[in-house]
């Protein structure tokens, strides 16, 4: 009956032309049985289903062999005015909580990194509480949400736009429309698109704010501890990856850092500012860009495994060459949504498991 309601919901969503028709597919379920593990006493993910082929945003074509510069970035998915960023950064929107014990476990934590194509979406599930990173496109709304209902999800306790393009943004709205949630955080830049206020209008009808916390705050998934770490400037709206909320997410020992679409820009102006970035896992930075994931970045983080959400036969030609070799020359284990599906990291603290939806396919 939940799940009808839900469902029920966010088709009234459809209805009023927020979120595309076409994006409305029921989609088959996983055995439970077929799940690989990357270490022994593996912890099966929580059923997941398995999206259809779905076509990638149209978006503008990068060359198909790159090089990379010094500091160069790729075009931005959206041509926004010219607008000169500061280096003031975001006071937090409240005194932050007082976090649990990073050492205190409860023996459940799970990141699920969704399989949304050439987008991001990812949900931290700890000790029955839940916090999702960014929705997919809005063709991805009734994917997301039918994953966070087999998941278990009821409510939200924190959801995070990392930044306000549409393969971020975009399927936050039917999320929104369907699950209630605590609190949201998103930087402050206003796009104007039809995606980001699509996405204000459903934090409104909930009487919530975004806010965008500064550096340092921190706040609990359960027993889980999450550090905003970036961005460490304002960036304009015209270099919207570089706003990326960064943030990191500690259970026990082990350390899941999360980069957004942040670039090489971003990531030499985080490690300047002093932040501790090394963790154990590594979702990766704009879908495996050439602009992204820079070899100082990758020397302080120093991660063991390595995530990445990314389209198949995408246009952008994601995941690049370059972060590849780098990825591959510090020894880091890459998992990729395109070639495995969901994929699902099991913490008890200290190790770290892996499941994933395609048994055929393997880590690199």
């Amino acid at each position: 009956m939940k799940r009808l309601l839900a469902l029920l919901l966010l088709l009234s969503v459809l209805l009023c032309g927020c979120l595309s028709p076409d994006s409305w597919e029921e989609t088959p379920q996983l055995s439970g049985t077929e799940s690989s593990s990357e270490a022994t006493q593996d912890t099966e993910p929580s059923e997941v289903t398995e999206p259809s082929e779905e076509t990638e945003p149209s978006e503008e074509t990068e060359p198909s062999e790159v090089t990379e510069p010094s500091e160069e970035t790729e075009p931005s998915e959206e041509t926004e005015p010219s607008e000169e960023p500061t280096t003031v950064p975001t006071e937090p929107p409240t005194e932050p909580v007082q976090p649990s014990d990073p050492g205190t476990t409860s023996g459940n934590f799970r990141v699920h990194y969704i399989d949304v194509g050439q987008a991001d979406s990812a949900l931290i599930e700890c000790d029955g509480e839940f916090m999702l990173i960014d929705g997919g496109n809005k063709a991805d709304s009734s994917l997301v949400v039918s994953y966070l209902l087999d998941a278990g999800v009821e409510e939200l306790d924190t959801v995070v736009c990392t930044h306000n393009h549409e393969d971020h943004v975009g399927g936050l709205a039917g999320v929104l429309a369907v699950f209630p949630v605590k609190q949201v955080f998103a930087p402050s830049q206003n796009t104007g698109t039809q995606a980001y206020n699509n996405f204000i209008k459903y934090v409104d009808q909930q009487r919530l704010e975004t806010q965008q916390p500064a550096p340092g705050y921190t706040f609990n998934i359960g027993s889980a501890v999450v550090t905003i770490l970036g961005p460490v400037v304002t960036y304009s709206k015209n270099d919207m990856n570089n706003t990326s909320i960064v943030l990191m997410v500690q259970y026990g020992n082990t350390r899941f850092l999360f980069a957004g679409d942040q670039e090489l820009e971003a990531e030499t102006t985080l490690l300047d500012s002093g932040a501790d970035v090394k963790a154990d896992v590594l979702k990766v930075g704009h879908h495996g860009s050439y602009t992204s994931t820079g070899y100082r970045f990758l020397r302080e983080v120093a991660p063991k495994y390595a995530v990445i959400s990314v389209g198949a036969d995408n246009t952008y030609g994601h995941p690049h060459d370059d972060p590849m070799s780098r990825l591959r020359d510090a020894e880091v284990s890459v998992y990729r949504t395109d070639k495995m599906g969901h994929i699902v990291a099991t913490s008890d603290g200290t190790n770290i498991t892996f499941s994933w939806q395609k048994t055929s396919a393997q880590p690199t």
